[in-house]
């Protein structure tokens, strides 16, 4: 490895990000939006959407732009990030900046509308939400480096990233970091290599974070049952705020689940004989085995031959139940999981008992996702759908301890934006 000359051109890597059509066109959406939230809270304000017309709004409405556009730019540098870490950055972000605006406002006694400023600061909020949950894709890095030897399978396959293969020692191309197998030892070239190219600068990234980041799962080749035994503290405030949470959302949405209650109740029973409801052993938190309560979807022999996945066109579900299934109207019952304790809202779907006791044999880590409470919906289930079989249960679990590694409101509300995505478009339903 030459030494004496510049591992990276890093002006060469700035123009790769700076000068990109795509990245100029998100900077157009981003000004467009901040400038239609603040009309809407012009609109709000004083009937008018011409905030500029305003006397004197014109400087906190720059102050606003500018602080949110620019700090927007900051906070995006992280070379890998996911759609959740960028909602919470941002809505931080959006938060500090009036914040700040309003402190400084009742500092000099400035002449200021608070309608003006809350009903903008909703709006800018709301975009930001849609923005990093439904319209962002990771866009950096661009191109990454990666320092032969070790698990390096699973980066082969990662979506929006770039991978550099390295040969030998030394970076002939203009990258935005370099990804080791930090569990690998290495030979004392590449040691060499990668201790200069930390010393210039250059981030270097464990491969399992890069593969977290980019693909929002925990990759079970990367694990160790030390690490995965400190993936999540069931104990933390965030639980306590959880379930109060659970509880508050069960009640409030009564008066709508209520009624698409009864006229499901109703479809059931003029389309095929037998109960509405359907109880089924599920595996909850800790291994706990509880009944599980659905509306009933399939016939009511469907599993005369014992439980089975079920299937594209699969002729145990009613025509009722296709239905109800697209929707997930099927699960809306399990509110009265969630109103016990048994179930959460949000975390990984209850299985059933055989199925459980199949994959921790043959799934190594598999009764990790037992540590936290089952949920109605889960990251695992916005993005990758439903699962059959041992591979797909494997792709799943990495979904679920990726959602327990991370837990928190800002995961559970990117969760929440993509279940109702998932439900207008009826995606992964069998």
């Amino acid at each position: 490895m030459n030494l004496a000359r510049p591992l990276v051109n890093y002006s060469d890597v700035r123009s790769v990000f700076v000068w990109n059509p795509q990245r100029i066109l998100r900077w157009l959406v981003d000004i467009v939006a901040t400038f239609g939230a603040l009309m809407v809270g012009s609109y709000v304000a004083w009937n008018t959407a011409g905030f500029w017309q305003v006397p004197g709004i014109w400087p906190v409405s720059l102050a606003i732009g500018g602080a949110v556009l620019g700090g927007k730019a900051w906070l995006q540098r992280r070379v890998v990030s996911t759609p959740w870490e960028r909602l919470r950055a941002v809505t931080a972000w959006v938060v500090a900046v009036y914040l700040c605006l309003g402190v400084y406002l009742l500092m000099v006694r400035s002449p200021y509308s608070r309608s003006f400023l809350l009903s903008s600061f909703v709006s800018l909020l709301l975009w930001q939400i849609v923005d990093a949950l439904l319209i962002s894709r990771a866009q950096r890095p661009a191109r990454l480096a990666v320092v032969p030897g070790g698990a390096l399978e699973p980066m082969s396959t990662l979506p929006g990233v770039e991978l550099y293969w390295l040969r030998r020692p030394e970076l002939e191309t203009p990258v935005s970091g370099l990804v080791v197998d930090m569990h690998n030892p290495l030979p004392p070239e590449w040691t060499r290599f990668v201790a200069e190219c930390a010393a210039s600068g250059l981030p270097v990234y464990h491969a399992a974070a890069v593969y977290e980041a980019a693909s929002s799962r925990v990759a079970l080749s990367y694990l160790s049952h030390g690490l995965v035994g400190e993936l999540f503290n069931g104990s933390s405030p965030y639980m306590a705020v959880k379930r109060l949470i659970d509880i508050a959302c069960v009640l409030l949405s009564l008066p709508i689940t209520l009624p698409i209650a009864l006229i499901t109740t109703i479809a059931i029973r003029l389309d095929s004989p037998g109960p509405v409801l359907f109880w089924q052993k599920r595996v909850g938190q800790g291994g706990r085995v509880f009944w599980l309560v659905k509306f009933r979807s399939m016939y009511t022999d469907s599993e005369r031959n014992g439980a089975r996945f079920a299937a594209a066109g699969d002729d145990r579900i009613t025509r009722v139940g296709r239905v109800i299934r697209k929707l997930r109207i099927d699960e809306l019952p399990q509110l009265w999981n969630v109103f016990k304790g048994e179930m959460s809202l949000i975390g990984p779907r209850p299985e059933q008992v055989p199925f459980v006791r199949e994959f921790e044999e043959k799934i190594p880590f598999y009764r990790w996702r037992h540590r936290v409470k089952p949920g109605i919906t889960g990251w695992a289930q916005v993005n990758q759908g439903y699962a059959a079989g041992v591979q797909d249960t494997m792709e799943k679990l990495e979904y679920d301890l990726y959602y327990i590694k991370h837990a928190s409101i800002w995961l559970d509300l990117a969760i929440i934006v993509r279940t109702i995505r998932v439900m207008l478009t009826g995606h992964g339903a069998r």
